[in-house]
């Protein structure tokens, strides 16, 4: 072998053990741990849970009025799907079970509430809605459903995120009983 051969081969050498030696001090002082990440609340990022409704209860009239929406056997209740405008829901305790009448528009007027809403009652998981047939002398429209059906729809449909800002378009009514 020549002397310009073993010198090449010692060159080729040395700078692989140079690269190799950057390699590893690189490796060596990056931070082992991962990066912090900004995720979002984690109530933001989670399907919606029947836990989450039974501790907030206009978040439950939310997930009640949205399945109402997006069901197409309750027709009547496209009457109340802005949901820039919101709703406003009168809570009336002086019926068993508790009606909760449903008005479209946070901010309605008692001059503006002109044709009967549409109304639900709850009773421990079961939902009932009830739509009066305007201009017939039908019988209303009804329908029932149970609070984990909802929460699965919506979960279904990616709209947990939709419900939960539903509420900050919410007005809530409370009618108390009266003795």
């Amino acid at each position: 072998m020549s002397k310009l051969t073993k010198w090449l081969i010692g060159l080729a050498g040395l700078l692989l053990l140079g690269g190799l030696l950057v390699v590893l001090t690189h490796h060596d002082s990056t931070p082992t741990t991962k990066p912090a990440t900004t995720r979002p609340a984690h109530h933001h990022t989670t399907n919606l849970t029947t836990a989450d409704l039974a501790h907030h209860p206009k978040l439950t009239y939310s997930a009640i009025i949205y399945y109402a929406i997006k069901d197409p056997k309750l027709q009547r209740w496209q009457e109340v799907n802005d949901f820039q405008a919101g709703w406003q829901v009168e809570h009336y305790a002086t019926k068993h079970p508790t009606r909760y009448l449903v008005w479209p528009d946070q901010n309605i007027t008692a001059a503006n509430k002109n044709l009967a809403p549409n109304w639900f009652t709850l009773q421990g998981n079961r939902v009932t809605y009830d739509s009066m047939i305007v201009h017939s002398f039908r019988k209303d429209q009804t329908a029932t459903t149970t609070l984990r059906k909802i929460v699965a729809r919506i979960n279904a449909n990616h709209a947990a995120q939709k419900v939960r800002r539903m509420p900050t378009k919410m007005t809530v009514l409370n009618h108390a009983k009266q003795n």
